[in-house]
């Protein structure tokens, strides 16, 4: 009884906001255990170390942040929360976008935005009364109450970008990645705030991708869907692409106008829709790991498995320290067992695994209907068995996208943008092995 009493008593402290501005909230929540995940999923708690700290309801998906300030994607515009007080987040501008955007990403500086369009079609010009076609837009955001659209770059000829990714380089290059069925590497000019593509990615369109008849996807057939790109120890830079059927790829992009592929990863489950995602990589423990998501669940996509219901969102866990023999360490799938959905259980909502962050040996998901996890893979055991550490679910919630931000953790989706708390300073992880 007692430790049931003291279970639900950690997990009443996990659903409550921030108690003032003038405490630290990150502080509130520092003396607390962590609490059982599987007794708080079973005895049907909304949440489990994720603490709820502030709170901007309105609709959102894709998030980008720098200093005080994050930027949401919301249909054709981009909505700016100044997050400076994480238990009263106000937007404080909104910036018109093209008509569909699907990425935001900031500079180092937080000068400059870059906006994905990944509509099909019609090129227009900059100067057009209505632009509408896919590509990457760049607004200068130094006032962000007063932006002002600086460049467009079309890119096709299949799609705009789906997705975007800034790096800075070690020399102060800096350059914008579109994942846009291939990967368009575009240097960007501060000076003159435009971008110039340089070079162009995709692999091996024969033999590069999984023709298993589940993972076949007659829609997004090889199609890259996002990347991810660092500095490495030894001074390269490796781009880590997700290419959905053609699975993990990572591509040496050192000089960004000749982009190297070096190895790839596609050997997908029986039953696994492939579909990869999201993918992000860290050192840890003298180890290049790679973690990566599923998408599915999504009957209008196309492909086998899609119609079926029955598919499970799925992360993946890689060591790819040498990236020409990457190894499959291990998969985690939510601990309920609830399949992506699709057709059978739209009235539920889709509950597939989507964007992701990994920081510090922690996957921060979105989990669409499922809300967010934490997932532990910070040592050798965790990366071989995964394990749940928090969540954060509501009624009728849909979460997108996921990123830390200052200790942040910051969700976006259909139930706006949520500041929450998860202890990790606070939690010597590696002794969970």
């Amino acid at each position: 009884m007692r430790l049931l009493a003291a279970l639900l008593g950690a997990l009443t402290l996990a659903g409550c906001l921030a108690p003032s501005a003038a405490q630290d909230p990150l502080d509130a929540a520092a003396a607390q255990p962590l609490v059982d995940v599987l007794a708080a999923l079973e005895a049907g708690e909304p949440s489990a170390n994720l603490r709820l700290l502030g709170e901007w309801r309105n609709s959102g998906s894709e998030i980008a942040a720098h200093g005080d300030l994050v930027y949401v994607m919301r249909s054709g515009t981009v909505v700016v929360l100044d997050v400076s007080d994480v238990s009263n987040i106000r937007d404080i501008a909104t910036i018109q976008g093209p008509h569909r955007v699907l990425d935001v990403k900031l500079s180092a500086d937080g000068k400059y935005l870059f906006v994905g369009d990944d509509d099909e079609g019609a090129i227009e010009p900059l100067a057009s009364a209505r632009l509408v076609a896919g590509g990457l837009y760049v607004y200068d955001v130094e006032d962000p109450k007063d932006a002002r659209l600086v460049d467009y770059l079309p890119i096709g000829p299949r799609r705009g970008p789906h997705m975007v990714f800034y790096h800075q380089y070690p020399d102060g290059r800096e350059v914008v990645f579109g994942a846009n069925a291939d990967i368009s590497i575009n240097a960007f000019d501060r000076e003159a705030g435009t971008l110039t593509t340089l070079a162009r990615y995709e692999p091996d369109i024969v033999f590069g991708y999984n023709r298993h008849p589940y993972v076949f996807d007659v829609l997004y057939q090889g199609w890259a869907h996002d990347m991810f790109v660092q500095t490495e120890p030894d001074g390269r830079v490796l781009m880590y692409v997700a290419n959905w059927d053609a699975g993990l790829r990572i591509v040496d992009v050192t000089d960004p106008a000749s982009p190297q592929e070096l190895g790839g990863w596609n050997s997908f489950g029986d039953g696994e829709s492939g579909n990869l995602h999201t993918v992000s990589a860290e050192w840890i423990d003298g180890r290049r790991i790679v973690v990566g998501s599923a998408e599915v669940g999504f009957a209008v996509v196309g492909g086998i498995g899609y119609a079926q219901g029955a598919e499970p969102g799925m992360l993946y866990v890689w060591d790819a320290t040498d990236p020409a023999d990457i190894q499959l360490l291990g998969t985690w799938e939510n601990p309920e067992k609830i399949k992506a959905g699709g057709r059978p259980v739209l009235d539920k909502g889709v509950m597939s695994t989507h964007n992701l962050q990994l920081e510090g040996g922690l996957v921060y998901l979105a989990h669409y209907a499922l809300g967010v996890f934490v997932v532990d893979v910070s040592t050798p055991e965790r990366q071989a068995a995964p394990e749940a550490v928090a969540y954060y679910r509501e009624p009728g919630m849909s979460t997108w996208d996921v990123i830390v931000h200052r200790g942040i953790v910051f969700s976006s989706g259909s139930e706006g943008v949520l500041g929450l708390d998860f202890p990790s300073d606070a939690v010597d992880l590696s002794s969970r092995a």
